[in-house]
């Protein structure tokens, strides 16, 4: 009989996030490995299968691809995975008196307001419910409802997805944040075509690679090359940097309005197919009653906060914003 290499659960999520990423380096930075390392991961994975899960790429934003046998086997190890951590969870919860739990998924970047209302969250149904909150990245957040590894999570623009259903919660246009003497700061109005010859500040691709891609596409279209594109990982370090270089930073209308200082004007972006879409997502064919009661005393408590505006709507503050 053949020997296979025993393997264990952060082989197995390694080979996940490989596939997620499609690039050795930043899949090694997700899982805090090296390249390498990333590298014996996936030899030792494929020796213990017996089959070639991925195989090289000539595309300049992948280093891999995955093959037939390696879709199959990402789409089987999500959901064992997911199982995997609901069972330790259930066992965590049944010795605390927990009856049930509910996990939602949430970006770094979600809105605290609607992170507060999550903590706060009781159902007279069911008076020993618990609300559990992971993190994760909107690139990565689809998958862990479709698995089942999350109830329920938070997305900013989802993918169309048949084997998942979303209510939409907030619709709003992206807020550019521009030097106070660019030419959009007048108007309060910016299209990307009036941004071409401005250093564009944006969001790494790891925390939305949808958007990040589009934008890309768009910036190629309008002859912005990548060397004018800066990222940044917060609203009030892309604020810095518009003074600083003059560029035009693409912020969420909550982060713009927070982070803007002295000398920046605060812009509506008006782009088709380029807004920012918040929905509450679960898998479309999740029966469960207490989630349903759940998403609906959601959504009503965004009502009674005033939180709730599925039509887009205008950034809070267009004028001069002093920190």
């Amino acid at each position: 009989m053949r020997h296979r290499p025993s393997l264990e659960l952060n082989h197995l999520r390694t080979i996940v996030v490989l596939a997620e990423e499609l690039n050795y380096h930043r899949a090694g930075r997700r899982v805090g490995l090296s390249q390498p390392g990333v590298t014996r991961v996936v030899a030792r994975v494929e020796q213990h299968v017996g089959a070639c899960l991925f195989e090289r790429s000539h595309s300049k934003r992948q280093s891999v691809s995955l093959t037939d046998a390696g879709r199959t086997f990402v789409e089987r190890t999500k959901v064992a995975l997911a199982h995997s951590e609901r069972a330790f969870l259930a066992a965590r919860d049944s010795q605390s008196g927990i009856e049930r739990e509910i996990v939602v998924g949430r970006s770094p970047h979600i809105d605290p307001r609607l992170v507060d209302i999550f903590r706060s969250m009781e159902l007279p149904l069911y008076p020993n419910l618990r609300v559990h909150l992971q993190t994760a990245y909107a690139g990565e957040l689809p998958g862990y409802v479709r698995s089942g590894e999350y109830d329920l999570a938070v997305i900013t623009n989802p993918p169309d997805d048949p084997l998942l259903t979303s209510t939409l919660l907030s619709s709003s246009p992206f807020a550019v944040v521009v030097p106070e003497n660019h030419r959009c700061a007048k108007s309060k109005i910016a299209r990307l075509d009036l941004l071409k010859s401005t250093p564009w500040i944006f969001f790494d691709r790891q925390v939305h690679p949808t958007l990040y891609d589009t934008f890309l596409d768009r910036a190629c279209n309008l002859g912005v090359g990548p060397e004018r594109i800066y990222h940044i990982a917060g609203a009030e370090e892309a604020c810095r940097l518009v003074i600083q270089i003059g560029g035009a930073a693409f912020l969420s209308p909550r982060g713009a309005a927070s982070a803007a200082k002295d000398g920046v004007a605060i812009c509506t972006l008006r782009e088709e197919d380029l807004s920012l879409n918040t929905h509450l997502v679960a898998r479309a064919e999740n029966g469960s009653k207490v989630l349903g009661e759940f998403v609906r005393s959601f959504v009503k408590r965004l009502k009674q906060a005033g939180l709730y505006e599925p039509l887009a709507s205008e950034p809070a503050s267009h004028a001069h914003c002093a920190a």
